[in-house]
């Protein structure tokens, strides 16, 4: 669950703009949608790549980014020599944190991990330049922590390096970002579309009906989907995966184990389907291929409308969220769809039926006729509606 964003200086959100995602101040409950409108130009594409950037600073300041050069960062041109600052409060394993970081151009020069039980504040760990305090509570996790102190560099993040060495303190709050926040953002090249669309498909037989269901029911001429059978090579350790993910999952529903560790279990699993699936796809392609109404010959990923790849962008990920209560921000959605189409997917977040683990939908938009529908702000709130604007080329968000 993600309660709350804010983020400084980064593209043309120059000043701190924080997005709240729960129904009033401090509640723990938050809202399954969060739309963001604003006209072009206003931010809303700032907006979803800070809270990319931040997944990624957590996920790869390590690995990814330069040991010889500063920390990655895109501040706004104008305040280039301000640093930059990324905050997020969410849920993880039951239970409250609130995490953040500062960057300038050479170095982090702040972090901070606090739990909040009981809706107190326990500090985690506070990091000042080259110090790094341990919180009184979590003094069994002093020494794990501390040990890494000295082997982070000062332009990557003390909970990047402790979530890939798995400081046990901090990994629910790593696994957080890996596992239950997903950004989507532009254009997916085809390579990439087909191989989400397939290894969903793959994954179940019911994940393929409900994917056909909701493109016939979007009136694109979609009759079926074909998907080529798994590489032999590959075919047995996938049946397996699925199989003890389709058990976990099970247990998890029951009840009958710890839900956390259940949790971790199934995150780990599907991880390693995943990173299977896409060594298959390496070797031999997605073999997927769509069958349209009164068409002799499937159509290629590379042959669909824009309309249709527009839809086929979001359905996998939609679906997944849904499926593992993860939240999902996607930037511009229902580009290049009708409205009533890009409602329907809302509703999707909106109906406890088909949102019964909890996920989160937060996206933005350029149509204030998505936003005006019905459904849009209901009585019970479920949606919560924000406005970006851009003045003097900085970009302000406010509450509708």
């Amino acid at each position: 669950m993600l309660r709350s964003f804010q983020v400084t200086n980064h593209g043309s959100l120059a000043e701190a703009q924080q997005l709240r995602l729960s129904k009033g101040t401090g509640s723990p409950l938050a809202v399954p949608v969060t739309a963001v409108h604003g006209v072009a130009a206003a931010g809303k594409t700032g907006l979803v790549d800070a809270l990319a950037h931040m997944r990624d600073a957590v996920l790869h300041s390590v690995s990814g980014w330069d040991p010889y050069a500063g920390p990655v960062r895109r501040p706004h041109l104008g305040f280039a020599d301000r640093p930059s600052e990324f905050v997020a409060g969410f849920v993880a394993e039951g239970v409250p944190y609130t995490y953040g970081f500062r960057l300038d151009s050479a170095d982090v020069i702040a972090e901070w991990l606090y739990t909040h039980p009981r809706s107190r504040k326990r500090i985690v760990f506070e990091r000042s330049g080259d110090e790094v305090k341990i919180g009184p509570m979590f003094e069994p996790a002093r020494y794990g922590v501390a040990a890494l102190v000295p082997l982070v560099r000062p332009n990557a993040l003390l909970l990047s390096l402790a979530g890939q060495l798995y400081a046990e303190a901090l990994v629910p709050a790593y696994r957080w970002f890996a596992t239950n926040l997903r950004v989507q953002q532009g254009e997916i090249a085809t390579e990439a579309l087909a191989h989400d669309l397939g290894s969903h498909i793959s994954r179940s037989p019911d994940n393929a009906a409900r994917l056909l269901m909701l493109l016939r029911s979007a009136d694109l001429g979609i009759e079926d989907l074909l998907v080529a059978e798994h590489d032999p090579m590959y075919a047995d350790y996938l049946r397996d995966l699925d199989a003890e993910i389709g058990a976990l999952a099970a247990q998890f529903d029951q009840g009958g184990a710890d839900p956390i560790l259940v949790e971790r279990e199934l995150s780990t699993l599907r991880a390693a389907r995943d990173a299977l699936y896409r060594r298959m796809v390496d070797r031999r392609g997605a073999g997927l291929s769509l069958v349209h109404e009164g068409i002799d010959v499937p159509f290629e990923l590379s042959d669909e409308s824009t309309a249709t790849r527009a839809l086929l962008r979001v359905l996998p990920a939609m679906l997944e969220a849904l499926d593992t209560g993860q939240v999902l921000a996607v930037d511009d959605l229902g580009a290049g769809l009708p409205v009533e189409e890009t409602d329907r997917l809302v509703q999707l977040f909106q109906n406890p039926e088909t949102n019964a683990r909890g996920a989160q939908l937060l996206y933005t938009t350029a149509d204030r006729a998505l936003i005006d529908r019905g459904n849009g702000r209901s009585q019970r709130t479920r949606t919560a509606v924000w406005q970006l604007r851009r003045d003097a080329g900085v970009s302000e968000l406010t509450p509708l």
